[in-house]
This record gives C-alpha cells, structure tokens and sequence, in this order.
C-alpha cells in the first residue's frame, strides 16, 4: 500500500524548495514571456490547491485541479516552445469572452440593466477585433488533444481524460464516489492508489513547469535542473515507503 502521509509530506517539500525559484527569478519582458511566467505560477498554485483537498479529506475531487494543471502545462510548453502560440491563447480568450458576453446580454434578467448592458456591449466590441483580427489570420478553435500533441505530451492525455470524468460529474464517478451495495457514501476518501497516482503525475507535472523557467526569467537552466533532481530524489523516495 502507498504511504500517502510520506507522499504528502515529500510534496509540501518539494513545494516549499520550488516556490524559492520563482520568487527569486525576474520574468524576461515580452507579453510572451509573462504568460508563460503565470501559466508556471497557476501550475504552482493549482498544485498547492491538490494538497490542501487531499489533506483535507476531499481526495476524490483532487483531479479537478490535477486536471487544469495538465491543460496549463500543455500551453505552457507550447508557449514555451512557439511563442507564437501566444496569439491562440489569445485567440481563445477573445472567443470565449465574445460568447459569454452575448449570452449574459440576452439574460432576461439583464434587461433592465442599462449600464450593465453598456459595459457587456463595450466588452464584447472589445474583444471582437481581437478575435477576428486571429481568425484572419488562420487561428481557431484548437481541442485539447491537439494541444497535448503539439506540445507532445500525449502520454498524459489519459490521465487528463481520467481528471475530466471527475470535472464533468460522470455517472461512473458519482457512483465510484458515493455508491455503496446498502448506502450513499458521503465524505469518503478516494482509493489510496488513485490518491498516489495523482500525487504522481501532479508531482510530475509541477517539476516540468517549473524547470521551463529558464525560457522566460534570468534563472538559469543549470540552477533549476538541480533543484528539480533533488525534487525527483525526494519524491523517489517517498514512493519507496510503504504503509
């Protein structure tokens, strides 16, 4: 059986090492680099939020984080990689926040709302020359799986699908969850393998964004690689103990 308190032990370690590096480093200045800088940060922080549900008796709901971190650390990468990118990421914004925008205006309980009206109008004229000035240029709706594959990370596009049956409340996970022959469960524990898995790959997924600093602040690549080794040893490590 996984020793899920050395797990988290060695998890708030390595942490507690991590958060040293981006408070030390000075994000590079571009609008490329800043992004990729709080998409890093937002992995960092999503990963603190995991502790805190599994430490807290809500294991079951820790892949909802676990799941955003692995969709920020394939835009991450590919930022990274094409800062290009950057104009999908964008793009994205720009088309979400035209729909919603047009949506909350039909709500007929806004109707009554001039001003609310007024600012809903000036956001969405706002974003719509952003969008559209991207889709001329060929950008559009990019799916998840094509964002893992570009930024080749499609050896985690399972465990990612896995998180978004717990994200969409799956009949499978609600009953996996709270399903029992006589009872409803209410307040129980994940299994304690599902919990190290996902220790794992959020673990994983954290050393990966962080050691990407180099790319956009002064850290050096040097400094962080030996940082995230010591990381991997510590987390080896935990692994190691059994309950």
């Amino acid at each position: 059986m996984p020793n899920i308190t050395a797990m988290l032990a060695a998890a708030r370690e390595i942490k507690a090492q991590l958060d040293v590096l981006p408070l030390r480093g000075r994000v590079q200045d571009s609008g490329e680099h800043r992004v990729a800088a709080t998409l890093c940060l937002t992995i960092a922080e999503q990963f603190a939020v995991t502790l805190h549900l599994i430490e807290g008796g809500f294991s079951s709901h820790a892949p909802v984080m676990v799941r955003s971190m692995l969709e920020g650390h394939a835009n991450l990468l590919n930022v990274v990689r094409d800062p290009a990118f950057v104009d999908q990421i964008r793009y994205d914004n720009a088309r979400a926040d035209v729909v919603l925008f047009t949506e909350y205006t039909a709500d007929p309980e806004m109707q009554d709302n001039a001003n609310a009206q007024e600012t809903l109008a000036k956001w969405k004229a706002d974003a719509e020359p952003i969008r559209d000035k991207r889709e001329a240029k060929g950008y559009g709706k990019l799916d998840v799986y094509q964002r893992f594959k570009r930024a080749n990370i499609l050896s985690t596009y399972v465990a990612y699908r896995v998180c978004c049956s717990f994200a969409h409340n799956q009949l499978t996970t609600l009953l996996a969850r709270h399903a029992d022959p006589f009872e409803l469960r209410y307040h129980f524990e994940a299994p304690e393998a599902l919990t190290a898995s996902l220790l794992t790959v959020a673990v994983s997924i954290l050393c990966q964004a962080v050691v990407t600093a180099s790319h956009y602040t002064d850290l050096s690549d040097t400094e962080l690689r030996q940082v995230i080794d010591a990381a991997d040893a510590k987390w080896g490590a935990a692994q190691a103990l059994a309950e």
